[in-house]
């Protein structure tokens, strides 16, 4: 019990030593809510830094197969976008709609990630806020962000 006070107040003295607060790991995680096709609500936490499709597979949340092989591209502005030859998504079967708290954030969607949309969902499936799960990376202001997973494509036969 000592022992423990003792790592305890030493914990605080250095935290405010450094001027701040003690990390957690409950720092970097956020709360999803993510609607299935059938409009049930489930929440779900994911870990600032990883993809939405790794926190939705992690809470056994099925979005279909994911294939991505590193970015084509990367935006800098909107007058600069560097090729970096990556194979980028590959596929458009972890279609998501977002919407809520920190979509903003989210980096701006690829050509690459466009066509895989188009090319695997029907025009009428589409929306504005249609992204591929594997393409978001969590930040800290998503918290609280909705995920609606449309019904899914056929991925039996890629």
């Amino acid at each position: 019990m000592a022992l423990r006070s003792f790592a305890t107040a030493g914990s605080e003295e250095s935290a405010s030593a450094i001027g701040g607060t003690i990390p957690s790991v409950f720092d970097k995680i956020i709360s999803l809510t993510v609607v299935d096709p059938s409009g049930a609500r489930r929440k779900i936490n994911g870990m600032v830094g990883k993809s939405l499709y790794e926190a939705c597979e992690t809470n056994e949340v099925e979005l279909g197969p994911v294939t991505v092989c590193g970015p084509s591209e990367i935006v800098h502005s909107e007058e600069w976008t560097e090729p970096v030859f990556g194979a980028d998504v590959t596929s458009g079967y972890d279609h998501v709609i977002v919407s809520g708290p920190g979509v903003n954030t989210a980096a701006p969607i690829t050509r690459s990630e466009s066509r895989m949309i188009e090319d695997y969902w029907d025009f009428d499936e589409v929306f504005p806020e249609s992204r591929l799960a594997s393409m978001i990376t969590l930040t800290k202001q998503m918290d609280g962000m909705i995920v609606y997973v449309p019904p899914r494509v056929d991925d039996s036969n890629p």
